[in-house]
């Protein structure tokens, strides 16, 4: 929605930032008052929105004395709305462009408003209908100016329980066509929860990286519904919850993609147990445990396993869809069914891995245990954490290959042969020696190793009956 996720803040100087923080300081309490002016309304919002091209999307200017009222559902208090805000009926719902800020002050959630349409336009950002002012030359609408926003709109009384949210499913929600009414209205959502790769993840990037971030809701059935937060909404640094619950939004679009949009953290409640019910934490110790030695074995039902990411994906030393997961009995490798938002160095996950196929990879002559492939929506993040390396001799790491393998090591005083990282080079200390394997596609592949080193980072595998060591960028091996 044009203008939503958008601040222009060009110039800070010292004077703006003191006079914001004591405006937000004393900002008046939202209006309460309950006088109705009990203007005439002669039309519904759907009836309104029906004026408006949805095949040519061109702006319409409203020639009729046409006078609408609703009850305010989104505001501008949070920031996740801008200048803007969203007012249904029983019909339907509209946002409003109004141009000015804090308009939560005068037109707060749950205020009943009329607005004399006459004179206004309706236009559309993303295919998603607006009421506002005159269009720019590229037929994006303005806003309504704000000397005359008292010509246009006319506070009715305060209303704050008037409008329920109405209880909808994913599925229901998916075609913005098909739900056109539904637009601009308050719903809620029941059994729902964040996807696993961004739950604990912050509500929104930082508006410098993009001023809007898409966070995926879904339900226990896998369907899933975009919700659009806003760089600048004040709770965007605020991490989203892991649990499953409901959300309260107001449902939007952007051209054909179905949106939600929440007024605060507060219309969100997901603090119950997620999808797949209750699982058992096991430790990874205990899962290479039941490996019989060959073939494909498949573990149990309801059961997790939690640990720390040592691999890191960033510098592609690890197949795309794989990483190495560590906890305090060991370490696996987890395969993923897609690339697409594979967990990240330092991610402190949760992975169900209940009736996952646990196999040596290659499966023939013997390789690294690995557990997949794992629906990308099986993970969960919980929060970061750091893995120490165990330090150990190149004959240590020989010797305990098994135990240790697919667990951060790190080793003293290596020597390098001549040449680049690209694929297997022997490497020795003092107690022998073992296979410093780089996969070609690395972004660090092609640079000079060193001759020698003070201490090399790595993870400990195995392919058939090579033994090896793999190290996740550039800065593992300290000079």
């Amino acid at each position: 929605m044009k203008k939503i996720f958008t601040y222009l803040f060009l110039t800070l100087t010292i004077t703006a930032v003191i006079t914001s923080c004591i405006k937000q300081k004393f900002d008046s309490p939202p209006d309460t008052s309950n006088f109705d002016p009990n203007l005439t309304v002669n039309s519904s919002i759907w009836q309104l929105k029906q004026k408006f091209n949805t095949v040519s999307g061109l702006p319409v200017k409203i020639e009729d004395d046409i006078t609408i009222s609703g009850i305010v559902v989104a505001d501008d208090r949070s920031g996740n709305l801008y200048k803007q805000i969203i007012v249904q009926d029983t019909s339907s719902g509209i946002v409003v462009m109004i141009g000015r800020s804090n308009l939560y002050n005068e037109f707060p959630v749950g205020r009943k408003i009329y607005i004399k349409c006459k004179g206004l336009y309706l236009g559309a950002y993303g295919k998603f209908i607006q009421l506002g002012s005159t269009p720019d030359n590229k037929n994006s609408l303005s806003d309504i100016p704000n000397p005359l926003v008292s010509e246009y709109i006319i506070k009715g009384p305060f209303l704050p329980d008037s409008i329920k949210p109405m209880v909808v499913t994913i599925n229901q929600l998916s075609s913005p066509d098909a739900n056109a009414k539904l637009l601009g209205t308050l719903i809620q959502l029941n059994d729902v929860e964040f996807e696993g790769a961004v739950s604990g993840e912050p509500y929104a990037q930082d508006p410098n990286i993009a001023s809007g971030t898409d966070r995926k809701i879904e339900d226990c059935n896998l369907s899933t519904i975009i919700l659009r937060n806003s760089g600048y909404a004040d709770f965007r640094a605020f991490l989203l919850p892991t649990g499953k619950g409901s959300i309260k939004a107001v449902y939007s679009r952007y051209n054909n993609n179905a949106q939600l949009l929440i007024r605060d953290t507060t219309d969100i409640d997901m603090t119950g147990v997620r999808c797949g019910g209750t699982l058992n934490t096991v430790t990874i110790k205990s899962i290479r445990d039941m490996f019989p030695g060959s073939g494909n074995f498949i573990l149990p039902n309801e059961i997790k396993i939690q640990g720390t990411v040592i691999s890191d994906k960033s510098n592609g030393n690890i197949n795309s869809q794989n990483i190495v997961i560590q906890d305090e009995t060991g370490g696996i490798v987890v395969r993923f069914s897609s690339a697409t938002g594979v967990p990240s160095l330092g991610d402190k996950v949760e992975v169900n891995i209940s009736g996952q196929t646990l196999a040596e990879y290659p499966t023939t002559g013997g390789g690294v245990l690995q557990i997949g492939p794992v629906a990308n929506t099986k993970f969960l993040k919980i929060g970061t954490n750091t893995i120490t390396p165990r330090e150990a001799t190149l004959k240590q790491i020989s010797d305990s290959l098994e135990a240790w393998e697919s667990t951060l090591v790190q080793v003293k005083n290596v020597t390098f042969p001549a040449g680049t990282y690209s694929g297997s080079k022997i490497i020795t200390d003092a107690s022998g020696s073992i296979t410093l394997y780089t996969m070609t596609g690395a972004s660090f592949a092609t640079s000079t190793m060193p001759l020698t080193a003070t201490s090399i980072t790595g993870i400990v595998g195995q392919y058939t009956v090579t033994k090896q060591l793999s190290i996740r960028k550039l800065s593992d091996v300290i000079q």
